[in-house]
């Protein structure tokens, strides 16, 4: 408020000479610490001038623009009522248009503002409404009128998408083109208001639409996308966003089916199904029965690959015939046409195996391919599975019952021996199993065991009974076969009560030679166990016979006259080798020492060996070697000796040293007549078969010279 100074009373006039003085006055007044209201001034300069009052005119209404948080403000200049020009002003912010209490401004716009504009910083979000009030040093005028409301905008614009049309499904697809798509944006009630919307489509070039709302519109098949964002006219620009657009007005392709041939008892309640269609498409799949007396739907969802399954329960469809129906729907609702493939229901199991047969026993001989047969249903496969207690793994075979007849080998090596048990299942086309049927039969793969001895030789002797010996198992029965060199065989079959037995067998019809004896047993399973003899039997059935009596000179001095000298040899020849041990007991073939008598017995003088333990026969030497008492070859001196020529089957006996006229000693004749000589063998020797020598005596041929020398 100001107030004018009075003039003075009275018409008073100052004298001129007073004027300084009350200049003086007003500026003391000015220069107080209290507001001043007016001032006055003299209206002329004579002396007695006279003082009129003035007064500051209130602010003027100030204009406010902003930017961002940033309002600036500016006023035109006020002046006095007689224009003296204001030298200040202050600036106040108010939250409302009228009434409330108003903030002294900050920033630049703080304390008294010498200018005529002034910028405050970061005002707080809202309208604001400024005031200017003008000041002449402590002399304050009236504020302003409140300027227009102005926003402190410091906060983007919230954008967003209002509408799409025509409106898409709940996947978010539509099935038509063109889509529109509504984007508005909202500043705030406080904010500065929005200015423009900037978007693109596809990553296309950036549309700038002025105002708070845009409409685009989005064309063309499949996934597309809008990025937009708003701005205010404060400049403040929202964060970019996207918005999708799904367009599909294609119906997706036929989609694949793939199904089992059959619907059996095992997959009637999840028959799997399969097929390929469009990525993200919803199957529906319709089964129905013949006529679609019942049907059964299914849905699935086609995975990214494509690829969808499904496992409807068709139980209640009747059987026979089943038609499989498939339409694929893709996201954005559009159906495509049908996909049809058709089977058969088939859950009625078979009857079970008929006439089954499997053999009474396995066998050594069988285990490798045990055959099974039967009968089943025409066109079934038939399943066998063979198992013994203790076995490790089950065996199992399968076979056609082509026109309801099946058989089948089992290699059922790998089963303990003992019962076999075969558990024999049906399975028709459709894959029912009917009932399991079960036979069973022993397994025994373990042939008897026998053993056989038999003679080292067969003689004329023991030729007609054989003794042959041998064991086995109690009870069963052991055939018996003799076979000669020309495999001849002779054959018997014994049943013998315990473990050992013994037969004998008349061999007298096979031929000289190697017999070989075999016996054999085939036990209820039908294994067989053979066994051979394990030394080698020799049939020998002729009689030893002397095959030459040899009279050999020794070499000695008397060469020219025939006579019994030392070192002469008498060789005994046989047929064949003979027992040694029969002419000396435990001899075997080495030379033995003894002597060699000479007896006179007139023209025909007989030679007697001695050995001891030895019975070797004696010799008639067809000569007259000797007159008078006998002449012993070896009593003195060297012995005589014999051995056994086994590469000739002969005697071969030396005279030792001869009497030298020992006491007793006949005289040794010279200039003997050589003779044939005969052998006298003893009749105890025997061939190695057993068989007696043949003949008591063995006279030289004529043609021989046999003579002592």
């Amino acid at each position: 408020m100001s107030i004018a100074i009075r003039k003075m009373p009275f018409g008073l006039r100052l004298p001129s000479g007073r004027l300084a003085w009350i200049v003086t006055a007003v500026l003391l007044l000015l220069g107080t610490s209290t507001a001043a209201y007016g001032f006055w001034a003299s209206t002329t300069s004579s002396n007695n001038a006279a003082a009129a009052a003035d007064a500051l005119s209130p602010g003027a209404k100030p204009a406010v623009t902003a930017n961002g948080a940033s309002l600036s403000v500016s006023w035109a200049a006020g002046t006095t009522v007689n224009g003296r020009a204001a030298t200040g002003y202050t600036v106040t912010r108010y939250a409302a248009a009228t009434g409330g209490t108003g903030t002294q401004a900050t920033g630049g716009c703080a304390g008294t503002v010498t200018t005529l504009t002034c910028t405050e910083q970061n005002v707080p979000g809202g309208i604001w409404y400024y005031t200017v009030t003008p000041t002449i040093a402590l002399w304050t005028g009236a504020e302003s009128p409140r300027s227009t409301g102005v926003s402190s905008d410091s906060t983007a614009p919230v954008a967003s998408v209002s509408s799409l049309s025509p409106t898409p499904n709940a996947a978010g697809w539509n099935t038509t083109s063109p889509v529109t798509v509504t984007i508005t944006a909202d500043d705030g009630p406080a904010g500065s208001g929005v200015a423009s919307i900037t978007y693109s489509v596809d990553g296309g070039a950036k549309q700038t639409v002025n105002g708070a709302a845009a409409t685009i519109s989005v064309t063309g098949d499949w996934t597309h996308t809008i990025s937009y964002f708003a701005t205010d006219k404060a400049g403040n620009a929202s964060a970019a966003q996207t918005q999708a657009v799904w367009i599909d007005s294609q119906a997706p392709a036929v989609p694949s089916l793939t199904i089992p041939a059959y619907v059996n008892s095992a997959n009637v309640a999840a028959v799997p199904v399969t097929g390929t269609a469009e990525a993200g498409a919803r199957i529906t799949l319709v089964t129905s029965d013949a006529g679609a007396a019942h049907s059964v739907t299914t849905t699935a969802t086609a995975a990214d690959t494509g690829a969808w399954s499904a496992s409807p329960d068709v139980s209640s469809l009747d059987q026979g015939t089943v038609t499989y129906t498939a339409t694929a729907t893709d996201p954005a609702g559009n159906t495509g046409a049908r996909g049809t493939a058709t089977g058969t229901k088939d859950t009625v199991a078979p009857a079970p195996a008929q006439g089954l047969n499997v053999p009474s026993y396995v066998t050594s001989g069988s285990v490798a391919a045990v055959l099974v047969s039967g009968s089943a249903e025409a066109g079934a496969s038939v399943t066998v599975t063979a198992t013994s207690p203790g076995s490790a793994a089950p065996v199992t075979g399968t076979a056609a019952a082509n026109g309801g007849s099946w058989s089948l080998n089992l290699d059922l090596g790998s089963l303990k021996d003992g019962t076999i048990t075969y558990n024999v299942t049906v399975k028709d086309a459709a894959g029912n199993t009917s009932a399991t049927v079960t036979a069973s039969d022993t397994k025994d793969t373990v042939a008897p065991v026998l053993t056989i001895t038999a003679p080292m030789f067969v003689n004329s002797s023991t030729a007609t009974s054989v003794l042959i010996n041998g064991t086995g198992d109690a009870g069963l029965p052991v055939n018996i076969t003799v076979r000669d060199v020309a495999f001849n065989p002779l054959t018997k079959t014994i049943t013998p009560s315990g473990a050992s037995w013994s037969t004998t067998m008349d061999l007298s019809s096979l031929k000289e030679g190697t017999l070989t004896f075999t016996a054999s047993a085939t036990d209820a399973a039908g294994n067989t166990g053979t066994a051979t003899a394990a030394a080698t039997t020799t049939k020998d059935t002729a009689a030893p016979t002397v095959t030459g009596v040899k009279l050999t000179n020794g070499g000695s001095t008397n060469t020219s006259k025939a006579s019994a000298d030392p070192g002469d040899t008498v060789t005994l020849t046989y047929s064949e080798k003979l027992d040694l041990t029969k002419f000396c007991s435990s001899w075997t073939g080495t030379s033995l020492t003894g002597t060699a008598t000479i007896s006179d017995t007139g023209t025909n003088d007989t030679l007697n060996l001695a050995f001891s333990g030895c019975t070797l026969g004696t010799v008639t030497l067809g000569g007259n070697y000797l007159s008078g008492a006998n002449a012993t070859f070896g009593a003195q001196g060297t012995a005589s000796s014999v051995i056994w020529d086994s590469t000739n089957n002969a005697l071969v006996v030396t005279f030792g040293n001869a009497p030298n006229g020992s006491s007793g000693a006949g005289t040794l004749n010279s200039g003997v007549a050589t003779g044939q000589p005969t052998y006298f063998p003893p009749q105890t020797v025997t061939d190695a078969a057993g068989n007696l020598i043949a003949a008591a005596s063995f006279t030289a041929p004529i043609t021989a010279k046999s003579g002592l020398g």
